[in-house]
């Protein structure tokens, strides 16, 4: 997925970028009820392919994610991250779904401005200070990638349904 975007905003995209954020997030979900927590999801990490005109998803390397079963019976658990996109929990405590929420965050915002950012500020305070983007969408962003996760999304789909909802706002009368 990396290979589709810029350094810049390409805003003639954003139902495109929410289709698969949304698409993405059902990958997760179902991740999530194997007990695996992806942690380390970003742009290298999604493949990515238009077909029946809607996005299909493959997460690829698995090699920081967190299995409940395997790691809280002893494993050792220090997984490699990329900065700006893993949730900055990830090397105090274990990972839940909300870790997984602020990957999501920040590659949609990604997707959404192109990947200047990364260069600028950190996610949080650069999604704040963007002020090209709509409040709804930003309101969404701040909430999913808030540095404390007890003020993320609570889970995967609690994120899907408020991406669906923008979705359904800005272009109503498809399905999601």
């Amino acid at each position: 997925m990396a290979t589709t975007i810029g350094p810049e905003s390409q805003p003639e995209r954003l139902v495109a970028h929410l289709r698969t954020s949304i698409a993405v997030a059902d990958a997760l979900t179902d991740l999530h009820r194997l007990q695996i927590f992806y942690v380390d999801l970003n742009l290298m990490n999604i493949l990515y392919r238009l077909e029946s005109g809607g996005p299909v998803i493959r997460i690829v390397d698995l090699e920081s994610a967190y299995e409940v079963a395997r790691h809280t019976a002893g494993v050792f658990y220090n997984p490699p991250t990329t900065s700006g996109f893993s949730a900055p929990e990830v090397q105090k405590q274990a990972p839940d779904a909300r870790s997984d929420v602020y990957s999501l965050g920040a590659v949609l915002y990604t997707l959404v401005t192109g990947y200047g950012w990364t260069w600028q500020a950190k996610l949080g305070e650069r999604i704040a200070a963007d002020t090209d983007i709509d409040a709804d969408l930003r309101t969404i962003l701040q909430t999913a990638s808030s540095p404390d996760p007890e003020h993320r999304y609570r889970s995967m789909e609690n994120l899907r349904a408020a991406l669906g909802a923008y979705l359904e706002a800005i272009w109503p009368g498809r399905s999601w």
